[in-house]
């Protein structure tokens, strides 16, 4: 076999993906497979070799498995959301907008092939009044993980949003309509469900006597010993605001047992939990799930959608977001059921060779 990655070393630095790869190869789980080469440093890259000559690469938590065309439509929101419109699918209502350093760039080549009319951050106030209101989310066209995501309670809230994108070189900006339900994923691999479960916001439990910035150092550090990746601070100004919006700051102390909300967003990469539903959800939403992974040519996709009740297919719903390639790593560090899914998952897809699929 080829070097396979920190031998001797640590690899609990590598993406989940690599690190579940590497030992379920160790174990001969991957009785396809006759070499395994990573990239030794951060195990960020891997190449799977298989009996037949045939390879898989994986990137980080990219198994590999779709097309670099739907991969990267389902990072652009805004494109997400036209595609969905267009097949008939519910999502949230909103728009998008450049931000000025990208509208600078663009605006003369839009100009001179007929594009006349550039929709830009300037323009997004006016559009939310006369639509919807305040609050919006907003968000990156093409971000992940729940980074750099704002709900905005008025034209201050979205300026100073639009103001961190600028810096950051945020190419676009999408507002969209807040959507309050229950928020669910739903993950699929060519057309079969995989898992889904409810996500839940970040949040921490008063014992009484620590304050809040003491309870989130608190979370940190058991996300920490439970070998989750996230990283959470109690300085990020939307934990200020979510506190503010509900009387509260970061000195407050909870009374024992009571839970006090930080976010807004339910990301588990961004500090969320999970409850799981795989047993319960009804079949319509796994029929929608596989559609929209069908119509996106996704074969794995994690579909986030809004929902009064996952077991009801008939309530109120909205697609939030398509997702191509789906984070497990929380979901599997969240109990061993779950785990046992994952690994599933990944001994099916990388065990099968590239050119069979089998």
């Amino acid at each position: 076999t080829g070097f396979r990655g920190a031998e001797g070393g640590s690899r609990d630095h590598y993406p989940y993906v690599t690190r579940s790869l590497l030992q379920l190869y160790d174990e001969g789980t991957l009785t396809n497979v006759t070499d395994v080469l990573v990239e030794p440093d951060y195990g960020h890259i891997a190449r799977i070799t298989y009996y037949d000559g045939s390879h898989r690469i994986t990137y980080g938590n990219d198994l590999g498995l779709n097309t670099g065309a739907a991969a990267e439509l389902a990072k652009d929101r805004g494109h997400s959301k036209f595609l969905l419109r267009a097949l008939g699918v519910e999502c949230p209502d909103g728009d998008e907008f450049l931000l000025p350093w990208w509208a600078e760039r663009i605006g003369p080549s839009q100009h001179a092939r007929g594009n006349h009319f550039i929709k830009t951050t300037d323009m997004a106030h006016g559009y939310i009044e006369a639509h919807y209101g305040y609050p919006m989310y907003v968000k990156p066209v093409d971000g992940s993980k729940g980074a750099d995501i704002f709900k905005v309670y008025d034209h201050g809230q979205l300026t100073d949003a639009f103001n961190t994108y600028n810096e950051k070189k945020v190419r676009v900006a999408m507002v969209e309509k807040p959507i309050d339900m229950p928020d669910y994923r739903i993950v699929t691999l060519d057309g079969e469900l995989i898992s889904a479960y409810r996500r839940i916001p970040l949040a921490v439990i008063g014992d009484g006597e620590s304050t809040v910035r003491q309870l989130v150092d608190a979370l940190q550090q058991r996300y920490f010993d439970e070998g989750r990746d996230t990283r959470l601070n109690a300085e990020d100004p939307r934990i200020a605001q979510y506190l503010s919006r509900q009387g509260l700051d970061l000195e407050h102390r909870p009374i024992a047992e009571q839970e006090i909300v930080l976010a807004a967003v339910s990301n588990l990469s961004a500090g969320g939990t999970s409850e799981d539903v795989t047993e319960i959800i009804a079949p319509r939403w796994i029929e929608l799930a596989g559609y929209v992974a069908n119509n996106f040519n996704l074969r794995l996709c994690g579909l986030d959608l809004g929902r009064e009740s996952i077991i009801n297919d008939s309530s109120p719903h909205s697609v939030i977001e398509v997702n191509a390639a789906p984070g497990l790593d929380h979901y599997a560090l969240s109990g061993e059921a779950q785990k046992r899914v994952v690994h599933g998952l990944y001994t099916k897809v990388l065990n099968a060779l590239p050119s069979t699929g089998r």
